[in-house]
């Protein structure tokens, strides 16, 4: 008689997530007020999958690491930290959120920049004015200046805060009113101040800073970014798809925010703040027209977290519905049919999380907003 052996797929689990209005909560560290615009994963939800899915001392990887708001979570919850992105910008200041000054330390910088110093003007014609005053102009030049030859993280964190505050809608801000999340083109710019009768004013560049610092550093430096910590973290450039300096079977868990045409696109897209850090632009994306285009790249990126997620660990991606071209993409789906093709040697799903934003108890809007996106979590086999 012959046993018959029956294989039994587990259940996946099918959840909701309420995330508080705004997405932030109070577990997040007041550094993470920076760059919220841009951020793939808010604090929020990042340590909500950081301490549900690994464990204390474990590697937490994020392959597209924007402005480092998951290393933070990852070191603020114990864990080691590995982030890269294809954009030296992001990297850039992914490394200073992680690496961050005191506010002394700041102060004490700032006193060293010759903010008053003359400068050549000629380079401000064209673009800059439509932006910036002349003097608040002259002030980011020296500051420019000033920062270029110091790798010091006093001076990188000085750097990421002046890029936070360089252009956007208040005065707060360094520049006219503008977007804050991109750097307008100076023709679109130039329309925007006619339409609202503005000429950019003056606006005191180490003042600003100053005022951002306090209210980034308010809960102060946490022991978890300082002192032998330090080197628990790393961020450097690299391709989604290539993360060669992460070794293989290394990585518990990976937070995967893949670029999602019609709902989520990587990157700052500013040419001014690659201007003030002195970084080169990145690479012009191709703009994708099929979805056997977007399937080939996201193939590539979770073959290539397979490769350094070891076995029993865990890629969560976060996935939601947008659009190529006319054609509406359910990127949940996708992501589920290219595992079941083409990946299920590697990778299970696991389960699902929808995320559910929740206004306040005493609004008087309705408490749960329709779903926002999913977490879709694989395991690594």
């Amino acid at each position: 008689m012959s046993a018959v052996l029956r294989l039994v797929q587990p259940e996946q689990f099918n959840e909701e997530l309420n995330l508080p209005q705004g997405g932030s909560g109070q577990a997040s560290h007041s550094i993470q007020g920076a760059f919220q615009y841009c951020a793939p994963w808010n604090s929020f939800l990042a340590r909500y999958v950081i301490e549900r899915f690994s464990k204390k001392g474990s590697v937490v990887l994020d392959p597209f690491c924007s402005t480092g708001v998951v290393g933070v979570e990852a070191a603020l919850a114990g864990r080691s930290f590995i982030g890269c992105a294809d954009d030296h910008t992001l990297v850039k200041l992914a490394r200073a959120r992680l690496f961050p000054a005191d506010i002394a330390e700041v102060a004490l910088r700032l006193q060293f920049v010759p903010f008053k110093r003359p400068v050549d003007l000629r380079s401000y014609s064209g673009a800059f004015p439509h932006f910036f005053d002349a003097d608040t102009f002259r002030e980011l030049m020296n500051l420019k200046s000033a920062l270029r030859s110091s790798t010091d993280e006093a001076s990188e964190f000085v750097a990421f805060i002046a890029a936070s505050i360089l252009h956007g809608h208040t005065s707060a801000y360094l520049s006219a009113y503008t977007a804050p999340s991109e750097g307008l083109s100076p023709d679109a710019q130039a329309a925007l101040n006619r339409k609202r009768g503005e000429v950019p004013s003056y606006r005191a560049v180490s003042a600003r800073i100053l005022r951002k610092a306090a209210s980034l550093l308010q809960d102060g430096v946490p022991s978890a970014l300082s002192g032998a910590s330090k080197a628990q973290r790393e961020v450097f450039f690299a391709e989604a798809s290539a993360v060669d300096r992460a070794q293989t079977g290394s990585v518990d868990l990976a937070l995967v925010a893949l670029s999602q045409p019609g709902l989520l696109e990587h990157g700052l897209k500013s040419w001014l703040r690659t201007w003030l850090l002195g970084v080169d632009l990145p690479k012009e994306r191709a703009e994708v027209r099929e979805l056997s285009d977007w399937s080939d790249s996201a193939n590539e990126v979770l073959l290539e977290m397979a490769r350094v997620v070891a076995t029993g660990g865990r890629a969560v991606v976060r996935v939601g519905q947008g659009r190529i071209g006319s054609k509406v993409i359910n990127y949940r789906s996708e992501v589920e049919k290219l595992v079941g093709a083409c990946l299920q040697r590697f990778w299970r799903v696991e389960g699902s999380i929808s995320e559910r934003h929740v206004k306040a108890a005493h609004s008087r809007a309705a408490q749960s907003s329709p779903l926002a996106a999913e977490l879709l979590v694989l395991r690594r086999k």
